[in-house]
């Protein structure tokens, strides 16, 4: 049986606390914690009190173009990271995942250089040193060149990927990625949209819809997570306020959404079994 989960900014309650007990009570056993969560410590401390387990912390992703610098920004975002990673480690969170850039098309980042693998090798030892696995997720098309780049100059064994099928079918479509890395696979992010975007728009094509909701052919994701034999948690990041339009689900009751979201999810289990 796989395992289900779901992420903490899901946006399903008025506040971390009562996210966390909407989350529990939908019957989800996994989440994973965003950084965006009001006092993180804290809410490390409910979840466990709710049974809980963590599957993944994403870190912040909103200097992430900072990795590709040099100067007083780009030292802060590292040692920023760094210190996230050591508060996985200090919880027992087994994966952090992080983006290559912060990913969005209309915030480019420098390109893929020297200086970015200088930073990330800072980042990847205190990963190595602490054991905590990095997934890097995959992100827009401007940015799939900054993932591959770190992927290709790091072999560690505790750096992979995060497979984010929203962001795939939107902005890379034409590119394999679970095929391209496989054997590297550490974590997902399953979500739908209606794989719309093109030049000039913004990120508000990327819905974060629940899976079935959009035009991504989920039978065709699970295949190929079938065939790479993928026995990690079945990991939802939908947010139920969607990021663009339509606003499918601004009606429902949080519970109702919580409770199809677990029943995607257990049907994306079902499909890989």
């Amino acid at each position: 049986m796989f395992k289900i989960g779901i992420n903490t900014n899901c946006e399903c309650g008025k506040g971390d606390n009562e996210i966390l007990s909407n989350i529990k009570n939908a019957g989800f056993e996994n989440v994973m914690l965003s950084y965006k969560a009001q006092n993180i410590e804290k809410s490390i401390d409910k979840i466990h009190a709710l049974g809980l387990n963590i599957s993944y912390f994403h870190t912040d992703n909103n200097r992430a173009n900072d990795l590709w610098a040099v100067g007083e920004s780009a030292q802060s975002y590292i040692e920023s990271i760094i210190a996230q990673i050591e508060m996985c480690s200090k919880h027992k969170i087994p994966i952090a995942v992080m983006h290559a850039t912060k990913g969005s098309p209309s915030d480019f980042a420098l390109p893929p250089n020297k200086q970015g693998l200088k930073n990330f090798q800072e980042i990847l030892k205190v990963a190595n040193k602490n054991n905590v696995k990095i997934a890097l997720e995959n992100i827009d098309c401007f940015s799939i060149k900054h993932l591959y780049f770190l992927l290709e100059n790091f072999k560690d064994k505790n750096l992979g990927f995060c497979y984010d099928s929203g962001h795939h079918h939107l902005y890379n479509p034409k590119t394999d990625l679970l095929k391209k890395y496989a054997g590297r696979l550490f974590a997902l992010h399953l979500h739908d949209n209606l794989m719309d975007w093109r030049a000039g728009f913004d990120h508000t094509r990327d819905l974060h819809l629940l899976p079935f909701d959009g035009k991504i052919d989920f039978t065709k994701v699970c295949k190929k997570l079938k065939n790479i034999n993928y026995q990690g948690v079945i990991m939802l990041e939908v947010h139920k306020k969607a990021c663009g339009k339509p606003q499918m689900y601004e009606n429902m009751e949080y519970k109702d959404y919580l409770v199809e979201a677990y029943k995607r999810a257990e049907k994306i289990a079902q499909m890989l079994e």
